[in-house]
C-alpha cells in the first residue's frame, strides 16, 4: 500500500538513513578541523586549583610536583618522561591533556607523597589513612599494655621470668586478644628492661630538677656470695619527700675506697651532679661511718665537706633493743623456742600436719610458727610471739602428743609450759609492740627526720607508762597459771627483770638517738 504514494499528486521520497560514520569519515572531519580552526591557547583558568600545574615560555604546560618527585627517582629517566609529557613538556594544549595527567598513577603518587609531608598531625590524624592507622597502633597499644602489665608484675612479686610465659596463657584463655607475639622469656626481658629504663629517667629528670639530693646505700650478697650495693637517693619537691630506688652493683670488695669509686661511678654514669649532694644514709658498719677512712670521711674529702651522714634510724632502734636483752637467758631461751618451733614444723611434713590437726581438733584459729630471725628484727619477733599465743593450745596438744616419740618435740614442751618463760614472752611482747609501731613507722618512704625523733621520744614516754600497767593476758597469766585453758609449770613469777628492762628501752632509745 505505501509503495503506490509515487502515484499520487505532492507526493515527496523520504530521508535517507543515516549511518555510523566509518573511522576514515571522523579522521577526515578532524583533519578538517583542524586545519580551519584558529590556533589554540593556554587557559589560565585551567590553573584554578591546581597548583602544579605551570605554563612555559614555549607554551607547554609541566607538572611542578611529578618534576620534583621524579627528578633522580628512576634509572630511565626518558622512559617515564615518553608516558610523562608534563615533566618534559607536553605540547597538547587541550584541557583533556589536563584532566588526563591529573588522574594518572603517576600524578597521583607524586601529589600523595607531597601531601602527606605538608600535611599536619591535624589532618592527617583525620584522614582515612590516619583513622587505619591509629585503629591499628591502639589495638597493639593494649596488647602490648596487657603484656607490659604482666612482666611489672611479676618483677614487683619477685617471682621468675618464666611466669610471664604462663600468665600470658591464662589471659589469652581468659579472652584478652594478646596477639601471637612477644609472649616468650626473651620478651618480658626488653620489656623489663624498658621498664627499668624508662623509671631511671624519671629518677634522672627529679634530681635534675631537685636542688639537693642525698643517698642510701647498703649492700648484701647474692645466691652466688658476690656483694651486691643497693643505692637509692631522696630529694624533697615542692614539699614532698621523694625516695627513688638508683642501681645496684658489685663493688670490687666493701672496703671504703672501693665503695666510693662504686658510689662516684654511679653517679658520673647517671649524669648526677654531685655538686648537690648534701647527705647520706646508711648502717653503721665502720666502713661507711669511720671518722678516718670510713665512707662519709671520703665524701666529705672529695665531694662536699659539709655533707651530713646519718646512721640509719632502724638500724639504731635494733640496736636499743640489743642493749637491753643481750645477756638475758630468758630471752635466749625465748628465742631458741620460737626459732626451734619455725624449723620443727617447716622441715617435716609430718609434725606440721599434726600441728594443724590439732589446730581444728582444738577449734584454734592459729597460724604456723613464722620466721623471727631476718632483716626487721623487731617486726618479726612480736609476730613470732603473737603467733605462739595465739596458736598456744594447738601447740600444746601436738608436743605433749609428739613428745613421747621425738626427743625435740619434748623439749620444746618442756619450755612451752615453762610458765616464768611464758611470761617473760607475754611481757616482751607488750614491750615491744610500740617498738615494732615504731619501727615500721621509721621505714616508711616519707618520714623526716624532724617526724622520727618526735616518734622516738613519744615511744619512749609510752614505755615508761608500761611499767605501771599489767596487759589482760599477762594479769591471766600471774593470777591464774594459765595460757588459753593450758596449765603451766612453775610458780608465780617474780618478774624481777621488768624494770630493769623497761627503764633500759627508755634510756638506750634516747641514748642512741
Amino acid at each position: 500500500m505505501l509503495s503506490n504514494l509515487k502515484y499520487f499528486d505532492g507526493a515527496k521520497p523520504g530521508l535517507k538513513r543515516k549511518t555510523n560514520p566509518t573511522a576514515e569519515d571522523v579522521k577526515s572531519k578532524s583533519k578538517k578541523y583542524e586545519q580551519n580552526r584558529p590556533e589554540r591557547k593556554l587557559n589560565e583558568k585551567w590553573k584554578i586549583g591546581r597548583s602544579w600545574l605551570v605554563f612555559s615560555d614555549n607554551d607547554t604546560m609541566k607538572c611542578s610536583i611529578c618534576i620534583s618527585y621524579f627528578e633522580g627517582k628512576v634509572s630511565d629517566p626518558s622512559n617515564l618522561r615518553g608516558n610523562n609529557t608534563f615533566i618534559s613538556g607536553c605540547t597538547n594544549r587541550k584541557i583533556s591533556a589536563v584532566t588526563d595527567h591529573e588522574n594518572s598513577k603517576s600524578h597521583l603518587k607524586a601529589d600523595s607523597y607531597y601531601k602527606s609531608k605538608s600535611s599536619s598531625c591535624e589532618e592527617v590524624l583525620h584522614s582515612p589513612a590516619g583513622h587505619a592507622l591509629m585503629s591499628m597502633k591502639s589495638a597493639e597499644r593494649h596488647r602490648l599494655a596487657y603484656l607490659f602489665r604482666n612482666i611489672h608484675a611479676v618483677a614487683k612479686n619477685n617471682r621468675p621470668l618464666t611466669d610471664y610465659t604462663w600468665l600470658c596463657k591464662v589471659d589469652k584463655a581468659k579472652g584478652l586478644d594478646l596477639g601471637d607475639t612477644y609472649l616468650n622469656e626473651k620478651a618480658a626481658l626488653d620489656f623489663l628492661s624498658a621498664i627499668s629504663g624508662t623509671t631511671t629517667d624519671k629518677t634522672l629528670s627529679i634530681l635534675k630538677e631537685a636542688p639537693f639530693f642525698s643517698f642510701l646505700m647498703d649492700g648484701s650478697t647474692d645466691i652466688a656470695g658476690d656483694e651486691q650495693e643497693s643505692l637509692y637517693v631522696r630529694s624533697a619537691a615542692k614539699g614532698r619527700i621523694i625516695e627513688r630506688f638508683l642501681c645496684i652493683g658489685s663493688p670490687k670488695s666493701t672496703c671504703s675506697a672501693d665503695l666510693q669509686v662504686f658510689v662516684m661511678e654511679a653517679l658520673d654514669g647517671y649524669g648526677i651532679d654531685k655538686g648537690k649532694l648534701v647527705g647520706m644514709g646508711s648502717d653503721g658498719a665502720s666502713n661507711m661511718v669511720g671518722s678516718k677512712t670510713g665512707l662519709a670521711t671520703l665524701l666529705r674529702q672529695d665531694v662536699n665537706p659539709e655533707m651530713v651522714n646519718i646512721h640509719c634510724l632502724c638500724h639504731r632502734l635494733e640496736l636499743s633493743f640489743r642493749d637491753v636483752v643481750k645477756g638475758s637467758k630468758l630471752y635466749d631461751k625465748l628465742m631458741t623456742l620460737l626459732v626451734g618451733l619455725h624449723y620443727f614444723y617447716k622441715k617435716q611434713y609430718k609434725n606440721k600436719k599434726g600441728l594443724l590437726s590439732a589446730m581444728d581438733a582444738s577449734s584454734v584459729k592459729g597460724v604456723l610458727p613464722p620466721r623471727v630471725t631476718g632483716t626487721r628484727w623487731l617486726p618479726h619477733l612480736t609476730q613470732g610471739i603473737t603467733s605462739l599465743l595465739k596458736t598456744f593450745k594447738a601447740y600444746e596438744m601436738h608436743l605433749s602428743t609428739a613428745s613421747h616419740e621425738n626427743p625435740k618435740a619434748e623439749g620444746f614442751y618442756k619450755m612451752l609450759t615453762d610458765r616464768n618463760l611464758i611470761t617473760f614472752a607475754i611481757f616482751l611482747k607488750d614491750t615491744l609492740d610500740p617498738l615494732m609501731k615504731l619501727s615500721l613507722r621509721l621505714q616508711k618512704d616519707d618520714i623526716t627526720l624532724a617526724d622520727s625523733l618526735f616518734w622516738i621520744d613519744t615511744t619512749a614516754s609510752l614505755i615508761d607508762d608500761s611499767f605501771a600497767r599489767n596487759s589482760d593476758q599477762l594479769t591471766e597469766v600471774l593470777e591464774t597459771g594459765a595460757v588459753a585453758g593450758v596449765t603451766l609449770k612453775g610458780q608465780r613469777p617474780e618478774m624481777a627483770y621488768r624494770e630493769t628492762m623497761v627503764k633500759g628501752f627508755s634510756e638506750a632509745l634516747r641514748s642512741r638517738f
